[in-house]
C-alpha cells in the first residue's frame, strides 16, 4: 500500500471528487479525516473508510470561518495523532451563484457572489494551510494538495470571472507556499482533475457527459501527489487526465460507464 501509516485530511469530502480522494487514500492504507458542512454525507464516507480497515473520522465545519478551520484541524490531529496529508478540495462555482447557473456574466455578478466564490475556493485553502502547516513543520514532513480547475485558471472565460480569478490565485498561492515551506520537508502542489461529472455538472446533456470523467478517476493522481516531497516535486501543477495518459491508464467517458 502506497500510503500505509499516513494520516490525511480531505475537505469537501462528503461527495464527488473529495469523497473519491478520501476513499482512494484509505484503499492505499491511510487513515482519513473527512470534512464538510454536511454530517450525513461524511458519515457514509467514514463508514466506507472503516470498512476498508482504516480509521475514518468525521469533522463538520464551515471552512470559510477561521475558528472552525482551526477547530477542524485540531480535531483531525487529535483524532489521528498526526497529519501527513492535507487536500484542499472544498469549493466550486455553480453552487455559489444566486441562480445556480453554470455561467454568470460579469455584468450580472454580484459582490456577494464574488466574495463567496473567492472565500470558498481561495480563503478556505489559505486558512487550512495556516492551521495545518505548523504541525507539519514541527514534524519535518507533509504533503499539501490544492485542487484547481485547469483551463479556467490559465485563461478567463465568459461567465466565469469569479471562479477563474479564484483558481488562478489559488495556483499562485500554492507556488508561493511551496517555496516558503520546502525547507521543512513539505511538498505543496496543485491537482487539476479535468472535467468531472459531479453534482454541479449533472444537468449537462449527454454530449457533454461524453467528454467528462468520473470522480473515482482522480484517485491515482491524488495518491501520487500525497507521496511527494520537496525533493521529488513541489510547487507544480499536475493534471489528472495527463497523469493517466502518462501512466497508460485509459478509461471510457462518464457517459459510457453510466449509461451504456
Amino acid at each position: 500500500m502506497q500510503l500505509e501509516g499516513k494520516a490525511a485530511m480531505v475537505t469537501g469530502a462528503g461527495r464527488g471528487i473529495g469523497r473519491s480522494i478520501a476513499l482512494a487514500y484509505a484503499q492505499e492504507g491511510a487513515d482519513v479525516v473527512v470534512v464538510s458542512r454536511t454530517r450525513s454525507d461524511l458519515e457514509e464516507v467514514a463508514d466506507r473508510i472503516t470498512a476498508l480497515g482504516r480509521k475514518g473520522l468525521v469533522v463538520t465545519a464551515d471552512l470559510t470561518d477561521s475558528q472552525q478551520v482551526y477547530r477542524a484541524v485540531d480535531q483531525a490531529i487529535q483524532g489521528l495523532g498526526k497529519l501527513d496529508i492535507l487536500v484542499n478540495n472544498v469549493g466550486g462555482y455553480r453552487m455559489f451563484t444566486n441562480e445556480l447557473a453554470h455561467q454568470v456574466s460579469f455584468l450580472d455578478l454580484t459582490e456577494d457572489e464574488w466574495n463567496l466564490v473567492m472565500a470558498s475556493n481561495l480563503t478556505t485553502a489559505f486558512l487550512c494551510c495556516k492551521a495545518a502547516l505548523p504541525h507539519m513543520v514541527s514534524r519535518g514532513s507533509g504533503a499539501v494538495i490544492n485542487m484547481s480547475s485547469g483551463g479556467v485558471a490559465r485563461k478567463g472565460t465568459a461567465g466565469q470571472a469569479a471562479y477563474s480569478a479564484s483558481k488562478a490565485a489559488l495556483e499562485r498561492l500554492t507556488e508561493s507556499v511551496a517555496e516558503d515551506v520546502k525547507q521543512y520537508g513539505i511538498a505543496v502542489n496543485t491537482l487539476t482533475p479535468g472535467w468531472v461529472l459531479t453534482k454541479p455538472n449533472d444537468d449537462y446533456d449527454a454530449e457533454v457527459h461524453k467528454r467528462m470523467r468520473l470522480p473515482d478517476d482522480i484517485g491515482p493522481s491524488a495518491v501520487f501527489l500525497a507521496q511527494q516531497t520537496p525533493e521529488t516535486m513541489t510547487g507544480q501543477i499536475v493534471s489528472a487526465p495527463d497523469y493517466d495518459e502518462e501512466h497508460g491508464i485509459h478509461r471510457p467517458s462518464a457517459y459510457d460507464r453510466l449509461y451504456t
